[in-house]
C-alpha cells in the first residue's frame, strides 16, 4: 500500500516532465500557433478586468458626496488660475526679453557713436594706502596687496578723482605705486573731445602744494578760452587704462620749439596726496588669473 501511495505521489511531476518532453518535441511553428491561442484565451479575461476597474471608478466618482465635489471643483479652479498666471508671468518674461535686447543694441550703437570701448578689459582691485613717499624729486604711495591678489608691474592705478600711477614693484602682500606726478610717469593722453593722441608727463609738486604735469604735442588748433576748461583724460593706446579717465586740467599752452605742435602744465586734483583707498585694474588677459 505504501509503494502505490507513492507512485501516485510521483504521477503530477511524471506528467509534468512528460507535457515538457512533448512540448520541446514540437516543431516551432506548432509553438507560436499554441502561444498566440493562449493569449487569444486570456484577451478576454483581460478586457473584463479594464472594464471592472472603469466600472468601479464611475460608481466610485457617483458616489462622491457634495462636499468632495465642491473640493474638488476648486482645486480645479486653483489649478487653472495658477495656470493662468504662469502663461501671463511667462509673455511678460519674453516682453522683458524683448526689451532688454532692443536696450542692449541701443546702448551698443551710442557706445559705437562716442567711442567708448566695446568691452570692459579690465577687473578692478581695491586696496587700502598704507604708507605715502611724496617730496620734491619722488612721489610714491605704498598699498596693503601684492601679488597674491594678481597683481603686477606696470598695471594701471585710478581713484575716484582719476588717475593715481602704475604699479612699479609688487610683493606678496604689499605693493609700490608711483604716482601720475612722478617725472618718470608717462602715458598717451586725449584732450576731451578730441581724438588726437598727446603725450602726458609727470612733473612734481610745486612750492604751493599743487601736483602737475606736463602736456607734449598738443595740435596747434586746439586753444585755452577763459570760459571752457580743457581737461586732460586717458586713452586706451597705452594699455593699462581704458580711455576717458580724467588725468588733469590744462592750465596753460605755448608752442613748442619746432612751432608745430604745443606745449602746456596741466593741474592735477590736490587729492592725489590724500587718497586713502585707491583701484589698481587688472587686464582680463592676465594669464595668472
Amino acid at each position: 500500500m505504501a509503494r502505490k501511495s507513492n507512485i501516485r505521489k510521483k504521477y503530477p511531476y511524471l506528467i509534468l516532465a512528460l507535457f515538457i518532453l512533448i512540448w520541446w518535441g514540437l516543431p516551432f511553428g506548432y509553438k507560436l500557433l499554441i502561444k498566440s491561442s493562449f493569449e487569444e484565451f486570456q484577451a478576454p479575461i483581460w478586457e473584463l478586468s479594464s472594464r471592472l476597474d472603469d466600472l468601479s471608478n464611475f460608481w466610485g466618482h457617483r458616489a462622491d458626496s457634495k462636499n468632495t465635489l465642491i473640493e474638488k471643483n476648486r482645486e480645479l479652479s486653483r489649478l487653472k488660475s495658477e495656470i493662468d498666471q504662469q502663461i501671463e508671468r511667462s509673455n511678460n518674461l519674453e516682453l522683458e526679453i524683448v526689451r532688454l535686447n532692443n536696450l542692449k543694441k541701443r546702448i551698443a550703437n551710442l557706445n559705437r557713436s562716442i567711442g567708448l570701448d566695446q568691452e570692459n578689459k579690465f577687473i578692478p582691485e581695491i586696496a587700502r594706502v598704507s604708507v605715502r613717499k611724496i617730496n620734491s624729486w619722488w612721489q610714491q604711495i605704498t598699498i596693503r596687496k601684492g601679488s597674491k591678489f594678481f597683481l603686477k608691474v606696470g598695471q594701471g592705478v585710478i581713484y575716484r578723482e582719476g588717475i593715481m600711477g602704475r604699479v612699479i614693484r609688487v610683493g606678496s602682500r604689499s605693493s609700490e605705486i608711483e604716482l601720475i606726478t612722478n617725472p618718470t610717469f608717462r602715458i598717451v593722453a586725449h584732450v576731451e573731445n578730441d581724438s588726437r593722441p598727446v603725450h602726458f608727463q609727470g612733473n612734481g609738486i610745486n612750492w604751493k602744494g599743487q601736483p602737475q604735469g606736463i602736456v607734449r604735442d598738443v595740435p596747434q588748433d586746439i586753444k585755452l578760452t577763459p570760459n571752457k576748461e580743457l581737461k586732460l583724460i586717458s586713452s586706451s593706446l597705452g594699455g593699462n587704462f581704458p580711455s576717458g579717465i580724467l588725468i588733469g586740467t590744462i592750465h596753460q599752452l605755448e608752442g613748442d620749439e619746432n612751432g608745430l605742435f604745443k606745449t602746456g602744465t596741466v593741474l592735477i586734483n590736490r587729492n592725489l596726496n590724500r587718497a586713502q583707498e585707491v583701484t589698481v585694474l587688472i587686464s582680463k588677459d592676465n594669464d595668472s588669473l
